[in-house]
């Protein structure tokens, strides 16, 4: 059912088998695996069916070194979280992402192979097609210049498919509503954590609502889905035993922070043989036109992109690095991308709210349309996503700032550096020494990525890929959760979502974040089934 935690009896106990905090992607990825099962399942999500100012701003904090990160967009307090206005665009991390590598803190406690199945869950939970991910698979759907990448050259060319669950409030709601053993409180903010005086176990979480009430929520399992940012604040905030918080004897939770750059590395300038272009997407006309929109948005309803080889990346001691060839950016005005992302998600009412806005800068949208796609480009862009090195000084910390209910705000402290960057212009290097063979041109690294130093380029970047901060791991000295998902120390809380992820890959995290949330939902069923050893 979903219950407007609003009316609920002020001071009053809810009593559940199984409490889950966060009705995000990773949440409700792991609900589902109780739906319709013997156990009585409470989940919190602090926001409503919709969007509300108010909850949102429960999420506002401080970003104190560059780049920074809008942390409220990236962690909307509603039900779905930020899955509601996610891109949808899915693809599962690389083997080579789970493995040990020749840096520091590198490698997941569990192999790629071990989380195989749950990703093949995942494909069906998202509702996307069995093909795969790959270049090969999906030749035919694949825009003209990335079949000759993928021809041509030792580069490979990844897929992401587009998930149909967005926004995946409203293809689960009516699940939800039905369900006879699973009750959703819409507006229930998890404040605190309560365990036993040795912190073994948790024995209730304190809620709260807008309107000032309290109640509390008692449950034999508990599983923390808030995200990056929330799950790391309750867990601090939680002093009733110990001024570091729960799960935190060794000061792990909030470290190894991560996103995803996104950001132009390079460009490449078009080779032309006896004046005309040998590529179809850099030629002039109709056919370049067609041919460079089909190369950003396919009709097959897939993206593509390059990267170069596991046995390159092992030889030259590469991160993951993922890059669009695309015409050169001309960003459309703000008023224009939320209009054609809610275009995008069929929500006519946001739609109709924001056409007049669109209409008054209408001149400004065509004569991006036309840079962009209608405008024969001298160059390409190659825009890339790029996996960072694990950082432990990358971190969420409480602020002194407090939300409404007296909790402290959260303070992003993201560190990005040289290393990453010397990473990511190898990479670029060796992607440009490829697409030179081939002909299509050659490659001019961006000169800020050139420089040696800590700077990376002032332009705004990130995709809202926050992950990291509760690390899974073998030993607590190295992370917060063991490697079934379970916090190192406390018997019944554990943690799904992003958080969890020990290295981070370059692939886009919702597929992964279903992935191990399922994986973790059959570790908690299994609990559930035995005795109470509370």
């Amino acid at each position: 059912m979903l219950i407007d935690a609003a009316q609920i009896e002020d001071g009053s106990t809810v009593e559940a088998d199984l409490c889950i905090v966060g009705g995000g992607l990773a949440g409700l990825a792991l609900a589902s695996v109780f739906l319709d099962t013997d156990s009585r399942v409470v989940l919190l999500e602090s926001g409503p069916l919709g969007e509300d100012p108010e909850a949102d701003d429960l999420s506002e904090g401080t970003s104190t070194v560059h780049p920074s990160v809008p942390l409220s967009e990236s962690a909307p307090r509603r039900l779905g979280g930020a899955a509601e206005t996610w891109g949808a665009w899915c693809r599962p991390m690389e083997d080579i992402d789970f493995e040990e590598r020749d840096w520091p803190w590198s490698g997941w406690p569990i192999s790629g192979g071990e989380l195989a199945p749950y990703f093949q869950k995942a494909l069906e939970y998202l509702e996307m097609s069995d093909r795969g991910f790959t270049g090969r698979a999906w030749a035919d759907g694949l825009p003209p210049l990335y079949r000759h990448i993928q021809d041509d050259t030792g580069l490979l060319v990844g897929v992401w498919q587009e998930s149909p669950l967005a926004p995946i409030s409203e293809r689960v709601a009516g699940g939800l509503k039905a369900a006879q053993n699973l009750d959703v409180h819409l507006g229930a903010t998890a404040l605190e954590i309560r365990t036993r005086p040795d912190g073994d176990r948790v024995i209730g979480i304190e809620a709260g609502t807008l309107n000032g009430k309290r109640f509390s929520v008692q449950a034999h399992q508990y599983v923390l889905a808030g995200g990056t940012l929330g799950t790391v604040r309750l867990l601090l905030a939680s002093r009733d035993r110990s001024e570091a918080g729960v799960g935190n004897e060794h000061g792990m939770v909030g470290r190894f922070f991560a996103e995803h750059p996104h950001i132009v590395a390079g460009r490449i300038t078009l080779s032309r043989a006896n004046g005309r272009p040998r590529f179809p997407a850099i030629d002039r006309g109709l056919g370049g036109t067609l041919a460079r929109i089909e190369m950003e948005r396919p009709k097959s309803g897939i993206r593509a992109g390059i990267y170069l080889g596991e046995d390159v990346r092992r030889r030259e001691g590469l991160l993951n690095v993922i890059a669009h060839l695309r015409p050169p950016s001309v960003e459309p005005p703000r008023v224009a991308l939320e209009f054609f992302r809610e275009l995008r998600h069929k929500n006519l009412k946001k739609m109709l709210k924001g056409l007049p806005g669109l209409l008054r800068q209408f001149p400004e949208v065509v004569s991006v349309v036309y840079r962009r796609l209608l405008k024969r480009p001298r160059r390409l862009e190659l825009y890339v996503q790029t996996e960072t090195l694990p950082n432990p000084d990358s971190r969420v910390v409480l602020s002194d700032e407090k939300d409404r209910f007296g909790m402290p705000r959260a303070e992003l402290q993201w560190h990005i550096g040289a290393r990453d960057k010397e990473q990511v212009a190898r990479t670029v290097e060796l992607m440009g020494d490829e697409l030179e063979a081939m002909g299509l041109g050659s490659l001019e690294l961006e000169p800020w990525l050139s420089d040696s130093g800590e700077f990376w380029s002032s332009e705004p970047f990130g995709g809202l890929h926050l992950m990291g901060t509760t690390r899974m791991s073998v030993v607590p000295e190295e992370g917060v959760v063991d490697p079934a998902g379970r916090v190192h120390g406390v018997d019944n809380l554990w943690i799904v979502g992003p958080s969890v992820f020990p290295t981070y890959g370059a692939a886009n995290p919702g597929m992964t974040i279903v992935a191990t949330a399922l994986r973790t939902a059959d570790q908690v069923a299994q609990v559930l089934a035995g005795p109470d050893l509370g």
